[in-house]
């Protein structure tokens, strides 16, 4: 026996126009919330790697002028014709330091050597734990370890720190970018960095230095720089 619907039964089991447009709609705005939390979490998530990443960079320039900058010692080391000389070197875009360390059972001892540096967009740091003095040649065989600190780099620039006096009883600070040895006593009472990344990002570092003061350089500075002349 066949079994025909009524009309009335038809209409009921088909969409009407207007029931399949309100359905794309609901799609539509439900695809568009998706989308957008979707892009709102790549965001998010890319904004956290490049923090991530930054703070490491941070952390690791941070650490280099914590245990090294700030242990800087003025180690002495003779010359080719003979004369002691501290082994640093502080231009405004590089600098070459003598510092000490935590010295464990291997290692070679408590000194390190340590020259920082822009190459090529990356914050470089060099170490040796032997004698590298700024008169010998970077590629005449010294062993050394290379770090890169951070990259993306535009531009480093460090100031040094004197002691300077315009009267017997005023004494000052007086930041200077280049170190010129035959003009102080000794090595720099304190070392500042600043740091430019590519994106616009400034950020500036300074540590006193342990082996030096005002007055003294482990007991046996000489006197430290000459009167400055006010203009």
């Amino acid at each position: 026996m066949q079994t025909r619907l009524h009309p009335t039964d038809a209409r009921r089991h088909s969409f009407t126009l207007i029931e399949v447009v309100v359905a794309m709609g609901i799609m539509m705005v439900v695809a568009g919330l998706l989308g957008s939390a979707s892009v709102m979490f790549y965001n998010a998530y890319a904004r956290s790697q490049r923090h991530a990443a930054w703070l490491q960079e941070y952390m690791a320039i941070d650490r280099i002028w914590d245990k090294s900058v700030r242990n800087m010692i003025p180690f002495r080391w003779t010359d080719p014709d003979g004369a002691e000389r501290f082994i640093f070197e502080g231009k405004s875009n590089e600098m070459l330091c003598s510092t000490i360390r935590r010295a464990y059972g291997n290692d070679p001892g408590a000194l390190m050597f340590l020259r920082i540096k822009l190459e090529d967009g990356q914050l470089i740091a060099e170490y040796s734990f032997y004698p590298r003095p700024q008169w010998v040649e970077a590629d005449e065989g010294y062993e050394m370890t290379r770090e890169v600190l951070a990259e993306k780099i535009s531009a480093i620039s460090f100031q040094y720190a004197e002691a300077v006096s315009d009267s017997e009883s005023e004494e000052e600070l007086e930041w200077v970018e280049e170190w010129v040895e035959e003009e102080h006593a000794a090595i720099p009472l304190a070392v500042r960095i600043k740091v430019e990344w590519e994106d616009g990002t400034v950020e500036y570092w300074l540590r006193r230095v342990a082996g030096a003061s005002g007055h003294t350089t482990f007991g046996v500075r000489d006197v430290l720089n000459t009167s400055t002349e006010n203009e």
